[in-house]
């Protein structure tokens, strides 16, 4: 790593390729910024409020945005519209009074949403609903633990279909059954049914406001590609408990070969121990007749 006043502001760690910023003590976006930065930190200041103008310059290879811990209250339409390649983007721990549908630009690549801690009072599932449903299309992990979604009047649906998520953190899973009247949709996600996904099975069959619970399927690993997830977690105890009971066979066949045939082991072992003795005692016996030339003469005369 290099400090380089020439490529980078105060405060940016350098490598050959690439530019990671660290601010702090800010109330805005500084400018400018670095055209090659990768990585953004800029949690734990004061910018409250994001607008067009927060990045009005292109940041083509911008892939992680850290704003965590500003008391963010509003972001604007168009705040992202210069951050194409943007991938993971930090905005927990805030306290999101407005969130715009269009901050994202259209074919945005965002996979990762975190909006832990940050949603309070007046926000609605409506509002986070559109976002995810026409603002940012490919997740493929969203975090709202630990915010405090407000239902209002006819905005009591939460759409998370035709999305790319994977996995929901136990997190968010807990928040989302505090909420009363809610009625969620996670079909047609792309799921993976690794034990992770076991928490959010059993949360499945606990609670009735996923609507379409019914059509989730798992889309990782091959061999349960279609599976329906709600039949995921009975399909793999099912299967650890066959393969237990092959085994436990297996072994109980194994142990009672072992018994029956215990007096023809026996003496196969005996024969082959005696076998070895008699081996080592011609090694012993020749042996002593090489290392003694008397032996070895009067061994020769009686072969003649």
């Amino acid at each position: 790593l290099c400090i380089s006043s020439l490529d980078c502001p105060d405060k940016c760690i350098c490598t050959s390729t690439t530019v990671k910023c660290l601010y702090q003590n800010l109330i805005s976006i500084p400018q400018p910024l670095p055209p090659n930065t990768t990585a953004l930190f800029l949690n734990g200041n004061n910018i409250t409020h994001l607008t067009e103008d927060s990045f009005p310059a292109p940041l083509e290879f911008l892939t992680d945005l850290y704003l965590s811990g500003n008391q963010i209250e509003q972001v604007d339409p168009g705040v992202f519209d210069n951050l194409p390649s943007l991938h993971s983007l930090d905005l927990s721990n805030n306290r999101m009074l407005n969130f715009s549908p269009d901050a994202f630009p259209e074919n945005n690549k965002l996979k990762v949403l975190n909006l832990s801690r940050s949603l309070y009072n007046v926000s609605y599932t409506g509002i986070i609903s559109n976002i995810l449903k026409h603002s940012v299309p490919k997740l493929s992990l969203l975090n709202l633990s630990s915010s405090d979604l407000i239902l209002s009047q006819g905005l009591n649906h939460l759409d998370l279909r035709d999305n790319i998520l994977k996995k929901i953190p136990n997190g968010t899973l807990a928040d989302f059954s505090q909420i009363p009247g809610l009625r969620l949709y996670l079909a047609d996600n792309p799921w993976v049914c690794d034990c992770v996904m076991k928490d959010m099975v059993t949360w499945l069959q606990k609670y009735d406001f996923v609507a379409d619970k019914v059509n989730l399927t798992c889309d990782e690993p091959q061999k349960l590609r279609n599976t329906p997830l709600l039949h995921k977690d009975v399909s793999l105890e099912t299967s650890y408990i066959f393969l237990g009971m092959v085994l436990a066979l297996i072994g109980v066949i194994f142990l009672l070969v072992l018994y029956l045939n215990r007096k023809g082991i026996k003496k196969w072992m005996y024969n082959i121990r005696d076998a070895c003795r008699d081996h080592m005692e011609g090694y012993h016996y020749r042996y002593e007749i090489n290392s003694d030339p008397r032996l070895a003469n009067l061994s020769l005369n009686s072969d003649v």
